[in-house]
């Protein structure tokens, strides 16, 4: 007898008190909670910000369009990869311009971030303040993300229907790349207002990602979120735990959803769906340490970001070249307080476990398994050869915020060591 199609529920996005307004629709229908959530808030000027391919090469947003009726005010197609500010100020001058009360983005994390950035920005500056110079004055300049309290709490709604598994859209944390290729970091983690009012995941939406480029790859970014949650020392047992069953849940549904590719199934048959629908839940459970008990991500996220911006590579693929690598060097350094090697083993269990492999190293299993999705894996691979722009990519990590408070690698030396092995 086949597994039953999983179940369509609504919970809070995070299972904390100020989340519980705060809500995320499982195995969602995304026409049908639009329309129930627009009518329930009374919104009356809704505006879209939608993926280019979704639009140009499905029906889904037609169909929203249409659905929306009146309350359709007008649209953003497509944003540059890592959210870069000009793409950000874009939305903020068309909330203004439609003076909109909800604003719906379906795409990838580039998106949702530009999104979630923007309401803030028309919340907090009127249309003329709206330049790149207004945002880099929000900066802490030495850390890489927004002074305290800069924001103003918004009252347009935002509902978020994504595309990836890079998890963005539960991070009240939002990362926008600035003209000089750095990507700055906008809000905190305690500012509830910046997070999403609600979050929609529909498999059938998000198997319209292209799986080369977006959905594999953002898979590999969801393993990066669990296994980095797995082996650093500050994350608390509930974070382990948490960030060990998403591991699960993304490896099993990665794994059978490459395996559909590779049959050929259709991405709308069910068991595709299923496996959309277990990567979905798994990036969910697997980003709860950062996000619930304030756990701390390791320095693959930190050189990631600043790789994605510096080096133009896409989001998630920037894990497949960090995180083997890093797993190794942390390895080789037990004397760091912040590394968790107990939880490499941890890594290296869970791959054998459902995969069936007899691994040993926690990079290796990382790296075998990126390789498994088709995904490159050095940066030569996505033509990063510039000894200068490596060298920039080291020296910028030192002043992202997830490289820093604290800072797990203090000396870019040891960055450009762990570069270096990827070459």
């Amino acid at each position: 007898m086949s597994i039953p199609y999983p179940e369509k529920k609504t919970v809070p996005q995070l299972p904390i008190p100020s989340h519980k307004d705060k809500l995320v629709t499982l195995n969602s229908t995304y026409l049908d909670d639009i329309r129930a959530a627009i009518e329930e808030w009374k919104c009356e000027r809704v505006v879209l910000i939608v993926s280019r391919s979704l639009d140009q090469n499905t029906d889904k947003v037609h169909k929203l369009e249409n659905a929306l009726g009146s309350k359709f005010s007008g649209k953003k197609v497509g944003v540059g990869s890592h959210s870069p500010y000009h793409d950000v100020l874009a939305i903020a001058k068309l909330l203004h311009d439609k003076n909109a009360d909800c604003v719906i983005c379906i795409g990838s994390s580039s998106y949702s971030d530009a999104t979630k950035i923007a309401r803030l920005l028309h919340a907090t500056f009127p249309p003329e303040q709206l330049t790149e110079e207004g945002m880099e004055s929000l900066i802490d300049q030495n850390k890489g993300w927004t002074r305290p309290g800069v924001f103003n709490a918004p009252q347009t709604k935002l509902i978020l229907v994504p595309c990836s598994l890079s998890v963005s859209e539960y991070n009240p944390i939002s990362s926008a790349t600035n003209r000089d290729g750095k990507k700055q970091h906008f809000s905190e983690l305690h500012f509830v207002p910046a997070a999403a009012d609600l979050i929609l995941l529909d498999p059938e939406v998000a198997s319209t990602a292209p799986p080369e480029t977006l959905w594999l790859p953002s898979g590999a970014r969801a393993v990066d979120h669990a296994v980095e949650g797995i082996c650093c020392n500050l994350t608390v047992p509930e974070g382990v735990e948490s960030s060990i069953n998403g591991l699960r849940a993304i490896i099993r549904g990665l794994n059978d959803y490459k395996a559909g590719l590779d049959a050929k199934t259709p991405s709308t048959d069910e068991s595709m769906l299923k496996a959309i629908s277990a990567c979905q839940q798994g990036a969910r459970d697997a980003i709860k340490g950062l996000l619930v008990y304030e756990s701390k991500v390791g320095p693959s996220h930190a050189i990631g970001h600043q790789l994605g911006s510096v080096g133009k590579v896409p989001h998630g693929l920037t894990s497949c070249i960090c995180l083997p690598p890093t797993l190794r060097y942390e390895k080789e350094h037990p004397e760091n307080k912040y590394f968790r090697l107990e939880g490499q083993q941890t890594v290296v269990d869970v791959f054998n476990e459902e995969l069936g492999w007899q691994e040993k190293e926690a990079g290796d299993a990382v790296e075998r398994f990126y390789k498994s999705l088709g995904l490159p894996t050095r940066l030569s691979d996505v033509g990063v050869t510039d000894d200068a722009a490596v060298r920039k990519i080291a020296e910028k990590t030192m002043t992202d915020v997830w490289g820093g408070g604290p800072r797990q690698i203090d000396d870019p030396k040891e960055i450009m060591k762990i570069l270096e092995t990827v070459r």
